[in-house]
């Protein structure tokens, strides 16, 4: 028996010894000799789209070619156009199905895929220590549930933040004493914008003729992330079916800081986006995504007057008073289509590298998305990168990274979980606070006009009890009907 078990390990030895002749079992089929083609479907632009195809080329010419992995990025020009082609094949038999290999998803996009069983779940081909290395939240979302499969990857994270054109904000806080602390609540950022209201329409003779303070991009992350603050969360599981929960208080608080401004002109959204009011010199404020700072005006053109150079001012969202300070996290994830050991292998391999932190911070510097790991990635590395790249970065990118990094390590990251029409209910709860308070804002411009009203007594004489509960009513009975509970 012994000298049985001397010549086992005597083959045993030869064997490991014949380098490229057996394959280690942890490869899964990868072959050098015989490349395997990775297809990577984005939603990116631009800078994005760009520097993941340099990121791509390059893993090819090194780990892919060492592998057998050949990665191809290709973009469906827009996150409408992706989720259409996309649940266009979802539609198709599996048999017929043709998804590509690694597709940009949320997941309110991906959920419909995973129930159909037709994402792989990247768990199986990573440890424990690798996961562990990353943002603990961006992880658990794209757990997508409660067990331990990982259906979703993150390459590529954002926040939202405060922007403030600090320019005119500086005039204004020169000529009243306004303090830039009044931004920490949405309680003071309702107050200081009566404020800046007041104090614009005093410098002409035109009565009423005040300017709005502050916007915001996505309403719906405003009630999503208010209601969690107020009240917990609005959906909820119950015997496999989802409960609304909607408490009125928290709906008051709102509605009088986000309803009751915008009708009296102290907020405004006119442009696609916010940024586009504060271009015009609509707005001096706005909430918006961390990841649309290179997309800031540096210059305010006002009607028909000269435009003016601007500074901008970063800071975190608000929170409402007394509560537990939280943001949103945004960002799609990297989905993997269900196919075979190899093919999920080998795209896993290459969001592994794609996530590692000069990769990561590569794509940080051209898309102004956040690194997804714990502490693998700075400033310095992301501008170094820029550099490198030779891309565009200015105080403005910088300190707007700076403020999302802050946001993601002291406050609580909030998402919505995903259900089925869980993006019906998110479109819900935004339009009907933005709906709302545009159709009412018409109103009191016409009541000042056509009947002489003051501002408050036309805001007055719309912002009733009955008025706000009617609405609630209406709000609960259109969430209802989506759910079913």
């Amino acid at each position: 028996m012994k000298k049985r078990s001397i010549l086992l390990a005597v083959l045993l030895t030869a064997l490991l010894a014949l380098g490229g002749c057996a394959k280690a079992p942890e490869e899964h089929g990868l072959d050098a000799s015989k490349p395997v083609t990775i297809e990577v479907r984005t939603y990116y632009n631009g800078a994005s789209q760009t520097a993941l195809s340099e990121l791509a080329e390059e893993f090819n010419n090194t780990v892919g070619l060492e592998k057998g992995i050949f990665v191809e990025t290709t973009t469906s020009g827009g996150l409408g156009e992706l989720q259409a082609a996309l649940d266009e094949a979802l539609e198709k038999p599996a048999d017929e199905r043709k998804l590509p290999d690694i597709f940009c998803a949320y997941t309110d996009m991906a959920l419909p895929f995973k129930e159909e069983g037709a994402l792989a779940d990247l768990s199986q081909y990573m440890t424990e220590q690798e996961l562990e290395a990353y943002v603990d939240t961006y992880i658990e979302e794209g757990r997508m549930g409660s067990g331990d499969e990982l259906y979703l990857f993150p390459t590529a994270k954002s926040t939202e933040i405060l922007y403030i054109n600090k320019t005119d904000w500086d005039r204004f806080a020169a000529a009243t004493g306004a303090d830039l602390s009044r931004f920490d609540t949405w309680e003071g950022l309702n107050a200081v914008a009566a404020d800046y209201y007041a104090w614009t329409d005093s410098l002409t003779e035109t009565p009423n003729d005040g300017r709005a303070l502050f916007g915001r991009d996505a309403v719906d992350n405003y009630m999503l992330t208010g209601l969690y603050q107020l009240q917990g969360d609005v959906f909820s599981k119950e015997d496999g079916a989802i409960r609304v929960t909607l408490d009125r208080k928290a709906l008051r608080k709102l509605w009088d800081n986000y309803y009751v401004p915008y009708i009296s002109g102290y907020f405004k959204s006119t442009g696609r986006f916010r940024s586009d009011d504060m271009k015009t010199g609509e707005i001096i404020a706005f909430v918006g995504s961390s990841s649309g700072a290179a997309y800031l005006p540096g210059t305010v053109t006002v009607e028909d007057k000269d435009p003016y150079n601007i500074e901008i001012l970063t800071l975190p969202v608000p929170d409402f008073a007394g509560t537990e300070p939280v943001a949103v996290q945004q960002g799609a994830g990297m989905a993997v289509a269900r196919s075979d050991e190899k093919k999920e292998y080998a795209a896993s391999i290459f969001l592994k590298w794609l996530t590692e932190a000069e990769n990561n911070c590569k794509f940080a510097a051209a898309s102004s998305y956040m690194p997804v790991k714990k502490g693998e990635a700075d400033i310095e590395h992301i501008q170094a990168a820029a550099v490198e790249l030779g891309l565009d970065w200015n105080r403005v990118i910088e300190d707007s990274m700076k403020t999302s990094f802050d946001v993601r390590d002291s406050r609580k990251f909030f998402w919505m979980e995903s259900f089925n029409e869980s993006s019906t209910c998110r479109s819900i709860l935004g339009s009907a606070l933005t709906d709302i308070s545009n159709q009412d804002r018409q109103e009191v411009l016409r009541q000042m006009s056509e009947e002489g009203k003051s501002l408050a007594e036309a805001v007055d004489s719309i912002n009733t009890e009955a008025h706000f509960n009617t609405w609630c009513d209406q709000l609960n009975e259109d969430l209802v009907e989506i759910c079913g509970k």
